[in-house]
């Protein structure tokens, strides 16, 4: 029978390390030198311990052989995939059929190796391959990319440069129309909840410049429409900020904005106007701004009429600078996204 010595050193680790270390397996083998140390028997050991004997046998022969740090070693022995022979094809099936589900998946995987597995293990597989689970983006139909890429470089980025040195101002400019009823979303809740929707089409228009470097926003609101009237009393209004001249308006081709009247008072007013491509959201930052403010202040919230909804809206646009400050820092910045080189789902 082999003769068992712990150092007090080793003791007071072993003490230790049966409750304080990271990693509960560690826990437990810590736990077996201590009543080992104890004197207590085997068999004890496993049942006090909630290990089986032979482990009880393992954990003393790693002490024996190398101490304190054998026993921290940890070595998980899991049996390898049937999956990984089928790997290759798998992930070039799915790379170019990405399933819409584990349960698709599962369906794919069984008909081309034969092979079943549950939900679970075939999630696990398609993150072996490198997969997650991501929201489809989109491009906009007609977008020019080529277009869009020469824009961004050779005449928004060089006065967005000009901006941040403080010698000119930049603003984004767009109109939302906020229609009253329910902005539906997602809420960890125990059942299903519901929003009681209004009656009629009521809407809230907002024509709105943002200061692409302050984040400051200029607006014209109505409940009626927003027109080239609407797009002058905005240019006045940005005229009399004492904003940083030269002044540049960032626009989409709208008719509105687009008009004799709004072109010549911008002209007037010496505001440049800068219109971007067709089709081009994805570089007017200002849409980023109205996604914001459905998800801040009106998805999965019950406003009572028409006027809670209004004031929901214009509290949010006022409180950028102070409550939503961070997260206008970090929704902000000046980085757009172009569509040269971005993967499309297979036809």
């Amino acid at each position: 029978m082999r003769t068992f010595s712990f150092s007090q050193t080793d003791l007071e680790i072993i003490q230790h390390e049966r409750f304080q270390h990271p990693h509960p397996r560690v826990q437990q083998k810590m736990e077996v030198l201590w009543l080992k140390s104890h004197g207590v028997t085997h068999e004890e050991i496993g049942q006090f311990a909630g290990v089986s004997r032979r482990t009880v046998q393992r954990v003393l022969d790693d002490y024996l052989a190398a101490g304190i740090d054998q026993v921290h070693q940890l070595s998980f022995r899991r049996p390898e995939s049937q999956l990984l022979k089928h790997k290759d094809t798998l992930e070039d099936y799915f790379l170019e059929n990405p399933p819409a589900s584990a349960a698709q998946a599962q369906a794919v995987i069984e008909k081309l190796t034969g092979i079943k597995r549950g939900l679970t293990q075939v999630r696990r597989f398609l993150k072996s391959l490198g997969l997650r689970y991501r929201k489809v983006g989109t491009i906009p139909a007609k977008a020019d990319v080529e277009e869009q890429a020469q824009f961004l470089q050779t005449r928004l980025q060089p006065r967005l440069a000009q901006a941040q040195k403080g010698k000119r101002t930049v603003l984004f400019v767009d109109a939302a129309h906020f229609i009253y009823g329910p902005f539906l979303g997602f809420l960890w809740c125990l059942v299903r909840l519901f929003i009681p929707g209004p009656s009629g089409r009521k809407r809230y228009n907002v024509l709105a410049a943002l200061d692409a470097i302050t984040h400051q926003v200029l607006r014209v609101t109505n409940v009626q429409y927003i027109n080239a009237e609407s797009v002058c009393t905005l240019l006045r209004q940005i005229a009399a900020a004492g904003l940083a001249k030269p002044i540049t308006l960032v626009l989409d081709n709208a008719r509105c904005q687009h008009c004799a009247l709004v072109v010549a008072l911008a002209r007037s007013l010496k505001i440049e106007l800068l219109f971007l491509p067709s089709y081009s959201p994805n570089l007017n930052l200002i849409e980023r701004l109205w996604k914001f403010v459905k998800k801040e202040c009106l998805a999965c919230k019950w406003l009572e009429d028409f006027d809670t909804f209004t004031k929901a809206i214009d509290n949010c646009l006022n409180n950028l600078h102070t409550t939503h400050k961070h997260q206008m820092d970090t929704l902000l910045t000046l980085n757009f996204q172009t569509f040269e080189d971005e993967p499309l789902v297979a036809a």
